[in-house]
């Protein structure tokens, strides 16, 4: 029983439910990034340039 000065909610209304709505978008299908290392992760200076060796290079592509 509803309490004194609360209005009784209607069953038809839609209560507790306003947040349960999914999502509708595809998945990402892009490879993640690698993360950064060392240094350049937890460092607040510049961090050099990246130098990415042939044989890393002919696996990337």
């Amino acid at each position: 029983m509803a309490k004194a000065g609360m209005r009784r909610p209607d069953p038809r209304e839609p209560h507790g439910t306003e947040s349960n709505k999914k999502q509708h978008f595809n998945k990402n299908d892009a490879p993640p990034v690698p993360e950064i290392q060392g240094k350049a992760k937890y460092g607040n200076k510049k961090a050099k340039q990246i130098i990415i060796n042939a044989i890393h290079h002919k696996e990337l592509e």
